[in-house]
C-alpha cells in the first residue's frame, strides 16, 4: 500500500511535467521590436544615417538583455527629433524595419558592464542595450538640460 502512494505521487508529478512542456509557447523573439511598430512604425527613413551596423540588444521590464536574431543589426540616428532605427534582418512581410521615437519617450536607465540600457514607452516597455558612441550620444539627449 505505501508504495502505491509513491506511485500516484510519482505519476501525478510526470502528468504535470508533460502538461506544462505541451502547454508551453515560446515567445516570439521579435516581440520587443512588433511592440514598438505597433507605436512607432515610419515609412520614412532618416535623412542621414550616424550609426551603422549597430548590435542592439532588447528585453522587458523582467528579462534579460538579448539580441532578436543571431546576426541582427540596425542602423541609426539620433537627431532632433529622438531615435531612429533601422533593423536590417529578415522580418515578417507586413513589417516595418524602421521606427523613429520621439526623444521625451527614451529614458536612461543604467549601465550593464559595457552597454548603457534605456526604456522606451511602449505597451509595456521596451529596454534596450547600447554600446559605444550610439549609446552615449543618446544618453546626452536624455539627459535634462541644465539652465
Amino acid at each position: 500500500m505505501e508504495h502505491m502512494g509513491s506511485a500516484f505521487i510519482a505519476l501525478a508529478v510526470v502528468l504535470v511535467v508533460a502538461i506544462a512542456a505541451f502547454s508551453f509557447e515560446p515567445t516570439n523573439p521579435l516581440d520587443p521590436w512588433l511592440r514598438l511598430v505597433q507605436s512607432y512604425a515610419t515609412p520614412r527613413q532618416p535623412s542621414q544615417v550616424s550609426f551603422t551596423d549597430q548590435e542592439v540588444q532588447f528585453g522587458g521590464k523582467r528579462g534579460g538583455l538579448k539580441n532578436l536574431a543571431i546576426a541582427a543589426r540596425f542602423d541609426a540616428t539620433v537627431d532632433d527629433f529622438g531615435f531612429w532605427l533601422t533593423y536590417k534582418g529578415p522580418l515578417p512581410e507586413d513589417c516595418p524595419d524602421t521606427i523613429k521615437i520621439p526623444g521625451t519617450h527614451i529614458r536612461y536607465v543604467t549601465r550593464v558592464g559595457r552597454q548603457q540600457v534605456f526604456e522606451l514607452f511602449a505597451s509595456p516597455p521596451v529596454t534596450v542595450g547600447l554600446s559605444g558612441e550610439l549609446s552615449d550620444v543618446l544618453m546626452k539627449r536624455c539627459q535634462p538640460s541644465v539652465s
